[in-house]
């Protein structure tokens, strides 16, 4: 019973994350968001070769922006508005595809996240600025999201319908 509660504490704690999607490049305007950075929104290719030999931070550039020397792999990710992502999985058979995930952004923070609702830790990160029109900055690595806690055999509140 235990083991089920934290489950579900964590997986509501992920769901909850996704629904702010975006919520971090945003300024309130009565009722409604109006996002103030739309270019992080766009779908990013690793540019190693710009990175002159350094491992961090790492440039990517929007795709179709320049022509990519060839490369056994290449990361990429796709980011809508709508909190929908896609990122290029990295096979052990250099099988790579590129697969659905959803992300939450908070600040300069990018938590990526598995279509069962799973923190993809290996590939959220943090922007080192704000995406420009063609480039964008970023250090993998991310602290863990706020999750809700519950006290000990308290089980966590869910609105009935």
């Amino acid at each position: 019973m235990k083991n089920t509660v934290k489950k579900m504490t964590v997986l509501l704690g992920a769901f909850v994350l996704t629904a702010c999607a975006g919520s971090g490049d945003t300024t309130s305007g009565g009722a409604a968001s109006i996002p103030t950075n739309t270019n992080f929104y766009a779908h990013w290719v690793h540019s190693f070769e710009e990175q002159n030999g350094q491992k961090t931070p790492n440039i990517f550039r929007v795709k179709g922006s320049r022509q990519f020397p060839p490369s056994r792999f290449r990361m990429e990710f796709g980011f809508d508005p709508n909190g929908q992502c896609n990122y290029k999985y990295l096979s052990p058979v250099d099988a790579h595809e590129m697969r659905d995930c959803v992300y939450t952004k908070i600040g300069n923070k990018v938590y990526i996240y598995d279509q069962a609702g799973a923190l993809l830790k290996h590939i959220s990160f943090t922007l080192q600025s704000p995406a420009s029109k063609d480039r964008m900055v970023m250090t993998y690595g991310v602290a863990e999201p706020v999750k809700a806690v519950t006290k000990e055999g308290e089980k966590p509140a869910v609105k009935k319908q």
